[in-house]
């Protein structure tokens, strides 16, 4: 049952841990492709230069001769206007060139043929190879794609080439074209040309694949991590919950044992009243008797069962007040004396005098007094019980230290169960119900007080309730 409580529990981690990580880390990747994105994207638009192809039946220079071999590139400044020679059929093809701030990259000018005018690169490669790589970019489709080529990355653009269709006549006069050409007579078509620019994308894609990686990389190595360290919380969660359980089975089975016995002397002696009911009275008074002391030792277990049931739910009312600790303590001890007499035990003391502490004074002392007959219950004849009182800067400190067989290591976590007993071969012998210390426990943690214990096997068991000043 524990084990599925547990495993639940690592998986609702592992399901909200997984959750959070992969979003995360997605979230920085998409930023980062996003980025990288942008930034191809700038250049490609940095790489995109004013093309226009012209249209140009006659041009009659001032002098009355006829150029045709004229190429018209026009800056962003109508000042800066100039011209030069290019010949292409009867088009002129207007164009700036390509950008340095494109990185590597080149750009082309094709007919709706996908035949290659012109070509603007400074890369150090051959027309072959700009034509191939164009071929392969005009096989894809839509308006900006991805293309590798020889090992290269390659993202490309393209876009239509206007065609301005001239009149049949125009001036050029000291190489600017005269208003006449730049008149609302000027139409723009389009007869296939298209200008495709290049820039290669090669690094950026692998350090987006290298991201990639790296984060999954990182998200396996936090989840595995998490995975055990999930495992471990999970194991010290469920712990409390199966010591609980293994208390209350062990306290229902003690329980029941405790109350086993009385039971049965109840019963036993009930039968033996019945079958000689026709007997006086005065020959039957010792099973009566017999089954008192049994119905008394089960008022007492229910009682001690109330009164540690109510100091561990803490519903117990306390009344604190400022009592003398070392005079109480001196009543207890004398008054437990006369039970060691009988046992041939002794009492030592060492009791500073005069130790004032303000808690419930009531409780304190049944505290001392369940500590004191667990002390003589336990001390063999001719053995010692020493009971100490100290104050010092911020403690005040009550021991109580009996000589005998002790406890050994491994049951000294279990020493304030309900029901334990340290020596199970006497406890039938003893007219207690495993509860005392217990109840001690119970009782020093509602004032706020430390009850400890340590033993060495065959030498001594020692308690110690420290109060903090």
């Amino acid at each position: 049952m524990f084990k599925k409580i547990r495993n639940r529990i690592m998986l609702q981690n592992m399901v909200m841990v997984s959750s959070v990580v992969i979003i995360v880390f997605a979230v920085i990747f998409i930023t980062s492709y996003t980025r990288v994105q942008n930034e191809n994207q700038i250049r490609l638009m940095v790489n995109s230069p004013s093309v226009n192809l012209m249209r140009v039946s006659s041009f009659h220079l001032p002098d009355g001769s006829l150029e045709i071999d004229q190429r018209f590139t026009e800056s962003e400044s109508s000042e800066s206007r100039s011209y030069d020679k290019w010949l292409h059929g009867e088009y002129r093809i207007f164009s700036n060139r390509i950008s340095p701030d494109a990185g590597i990259s080149f750009s082309v000018v094709v007919d709706a043929d996908t035949n290659v005018l012109e070509i603007d690169s400074v890369l150090d490669l051959t027309e072959e190879t700009f034509t191939r790589i164009t071929q392969i970019a005009l096989e894809e489709t839509g308006n900006s794609e991805i293309i590798i080529v020889d090992g290269r990355t390659w993202q490309f653009s393209a876009t239509p080439v206007g065609i301005l269709e001239q009149p049949d006549e125009g001036v050029i006069s000291g190489g600017i074209i005269d208003t006449y050409y730049a008149s609302s007579t000027i139409a723009m078509s389009s007869n296939g040309y298209s200008h495709i620019r290049f820039v290669d994308v090669t690094e950026s894609h692998q350090m987006l694949q290298s991201l990639a990686l790296t984060l999954a990389a990182a998200m396996l190595a936090v989840l595995t991590i998490f995975f055990f360290i999930s495992r471990f919380f999970a194991k010290q969660a469920v712990k409390p919950m199966e010591e609980a359980w293994e208390k209350q089975h062990r306290f229902i089975t003690d329980a029941s044992h405790e109350l086993k016995t009385p039971l049965s002397v109840i019963n036993a002696n009930c039968g033996v009243l019945y079958s000689n009911i026709d007997e006086p009275m005065k020959d039957q008074v010792k099973w009566v008797d017999s089954i008192s002391r049994a119905a008394d030792r089960m008022t007492g277990l229910v009682s001690s069962l109330l009164s540690l049931a109510s100091f561990e739910d803490k519903k117990q009312e306390l009344h604190s007040s400022t009592f003398n600790l070392s005079e109480e303590l001196i009543n207890a001890v004398t008054e437990m004396e006369a039970v060691a007499q009988e046992n041939e035990l002794s009492f030592i003391k060492s009791i500073d005098p005069e130790i004032m502490i303000d808690s419930d004074k009531e409780q304190v002392c049944k505290i001392i007094s369940i500590l004191l007959e667990n002390a003589v219950k336990y001390t063999p004849n001719d053995g010692e019980i020493t009971t100490t009182l100290t104050k010092e800067k911020r403690h005040i400190t009550c021991t109580v230290r009996n000589t005998g067989e002790g406890i050994p290591a491994e049951e000294l976590p279990n020493i304030f169960d309900r029901f334990y007993r340290g020596d199970p071969a006497r406890s039938s012998e003893s007219n207690g119900y495993g509860l005392g210390l217990a109840i001690a426990k119970a009782i020093s943690e509602q004032l706020d007080a430390k009850l400890t214990v340590e033993s060495e096997k065959g030498e001594y068991t020692e308690f110690k309730l420290s109060f903090e000043k």
